[in-house]
């Protein structure tokens, strides 16, 4: 008899260590669903970027005109010479916005950076060359960014004097990189996005579509292309006559 009460009891307690272990599990995956629940708007590849009509506007022309007037005598016909210097300062207007899938978290987007990288083969990456970082240091309201962003780097709107005087835009690729955050007290994730092609001048075209941005991983660069250069040194400026 004493031994069917203690086979019962151990029958018993198997039964407790059994049901507190699948307990234990259970509690484990929840908690695992939730973790994941709770990064997955941290992905950074859940965040598109896009730039609006695939521009970006300059309220003013990208270079300064100055043009010579040179006389003959004896019948010749006048003739004008026209140099394009760089510009004092560019305000450019900037228009991206954020779509994010996945909004089980209160993510927040910050744009810290903008590498500006000329593409004077578009739509090859060939010759691709760093021409200007622009400093913005600012979060998307709304997953949207509207500002104007002064150019005012005397290296930069050289090089843009000199290639592209006389032109009113020109094809850019832009790096975008940004934090991520999601949740008050987490720590924010680095991302970078690529942005092409995409237009920089005086001049605008609504008719346009977006531009989306793709992660790094997407980009197949052509082996000539020089990457991440430093921008050029200013040179003589552009002359036509």
């Amino acid at each position: 008899m004493a031994t069917d009460e203690g086979g019962k009891r151990t029958k018993f307690q198997c039964l407790i260590i059994a049901r507190f272990t699948v307990a234990i599990v259970v509690a484990v995956l929840a908690f695992a669903s939730i973790v994941v629940v709770l990064t997955a708007g941290l992905r950074r590849e859940d965040i598109s970027l896009s730039f609006t009509h695939g521009h970006i506007q300059a309220a003013q022309v990208l270079w300064l005109k100055n043009e010579t007037y040179l006389t003959h005598y004896r019948g010749k016909m006048d003739e004008i010479f026209t140099i394009y210097e760089p510009a004092v300062r560019v305000d450019l207007w900037v228009s991206m916005d954020a779509h994010i899938p996945t909004r089980r978290a209160n993510t927040t987007c910050n744009i810290t950076t903008v590498l500006v990288f000329d593409m004077p083969n578009a739509p090859t990456f060939t010759g691709l060359t760093q021409i200007a970082l622009i400093k913005i240091n600012k979060a998307l309201r709304k997953q949207s960014l509207d500002r104007w962003i002064p150019m005012t780097d005397k290296n930069t709107l050289s090089y843009i004097a000199r290639t592209y005087g006389g032109m009113s835009e020109f094809t850019a690729m832009l790096q975008v990189n940004m934090t991520i955050s999601s949740g008050v007290g987490r720590t924010p994730t680095n991302s970078t996005q690529y942005c092409w092609p995409v237009t920089i001048g005086h001049s605008r075209s609504t008719t346009v579509k977006k531009v989306t941005c793709k992660p790094s991983h997407h980009i197949d660069y052509a082996a000539d292309s020089v990457a991440l250069a430093p921008p050029p040194p200013p040179g003589p400026p552009m002359v036509n006559h």
